[in-house]
C-alpha cells in the first residue's frame, strides 16, 4: 500500500512539473480550468504544508452560531493533524476538496483577471449533485458519532438515548429527502508557485422540517502556509491581508 501511494505521489509530481514546463510563458493565457487543475496538482505534489480555517453557520432568521476554528498539518503528503475548538470530530482534506472540484464542477471563472500580478482568483460552482451527496454524508457521520457515544445497556438512560437517536435519525432522513445544496468556492492561487493560498466556501441549504421550509448558510475560510516548511513572500502578504471571522 505504501509503495502504491508513493508511486501515485510521483506521478502527480511529474504531471505537475510537465504542466509547468508545457505552459512556459503563457501563464496569462491559461483558462480558468487550467488554473484549477494546476493548483490541485501543485498542492498534491507538495510534501508538507499547514492550513488554518474557520466554519460558521447562519440561519435564514439571522441566527449565527459560534464559528468552529480548525488547523491542520500535512507531512509526507499525509494529514497528520486536524485540531478544532469543538468536541466534534472534523474531517477536511484540502487536496480532496480540490480534486473533487477539478473533476466535477458546473462552472469555473476568473474574477480578478490580470489586474493582480501575484495571484489569480477563481470562482468555482460545485456540481449540485456532488454538493448534496457530500453534505448528506457529513451530516450522517455527525449523527453516527452520537450513536458511537451511546451508553452501554447496563448504564442509566440507555433506552432514552436509543429512542432519541432513532427519532433524530428519522428527522434527519426526512430533512435530507427535501434538502437542496448550492456550493461556491473562491480560490486564490499564487501565479508563480501555482499553489492555493486561500479558499472560501459558501454553501446554501434549503430543506423542509416539520412541513415548514427552512434555509441556512455555511461559510468556511481556509488559509494555506508553510509550503515545504517555508513561507513565500506572496504567502506572507496574503497572511497579512486575510482576516478570520
Amino acid at each position: 500500500m505504501k509503495k502504491e501511494k508513493a508511486i501515485s505521489v510521483i506521478v502527480v509530481t511529474l504531471v505537475f512539473m510537465l504542466s509547468i514546463a508545457g505552459c512556459g510563458n503563457v501563464g496569462k493565457h491559461r483558462s480558468p480550468e487550467e488554473w484549477l487543475s494546476l493548483s490541485y496538482s501543485g498542492l498534491a505534489a507538495t510534501d508538507q504544508y499547514d492550513f488554518t480555517g474557520s466554519m460558521s453557520i447562519k440561519t435564514d432568521g439571522g441566527l449565527a452560531f459560534k464559528p468552529e476554528v480548525f488547523e491542520g498539518k500535512v507531512v509526507d503528503h499525509q494529514q497528520l493533524t486536524l485540531q478544532t475548538n469543538s468536541q466534534e470530530t472534523m474531517h477536511w482534506n484540502p487536496v480532496k476538496v480540490l480534486e473533487t472540484l477539478n473533476q466535477s464542477n458546473d462552472e469555473v471563472r476568473i474574477v480578478n483577471g490580470s489586474n493582480d500580478e501575484e495571484t489569480v482568483t477563481l470562482l468555482i460552482t460545485e456540481n449540485a449533485k456532488v454538493s448534496k451527496e457530500k453534505w448528506e454524508q457529513r451530516l450522517r457521520q455527525q449523527l453516527d458519532q452520537l450513536g458511537a457515544n451511546m451508553p452501554s445497556k447496563d448504564k442509566p438512560f440507555h433506552q432514552e438515548w436509543m429512542e432519541e437517536l432513532a427519532r433524530s435519525r428519522s428527522q434527519l432522513d426526512a430533512m435530507l429527502s427535501t434538502m437542496q445544496a448550492a456550493t461556491e468556492y473562491e480560490l486564490v492561487i499564487d501565479r508563480t508557485k501555482l499553489l492555493p493560498l486561500k479558499m472560501e466556501e459558501k454553501t446554501s441549504f434549503q430543506y423542509t422540517y416539520n412541513k415548514r421550509p427552512f434555509s441556512e448558510s455555511r461559510y468556511t475560510t481556509v488559509r494555506f502556509q508553510s509550503f515545504n516548511g517555508a513561507l513565500s513572500n506572496t504567502v506572507q502578504q496574503m497572511h497579512k491581508r486575510v482576516t478570520m471571522d
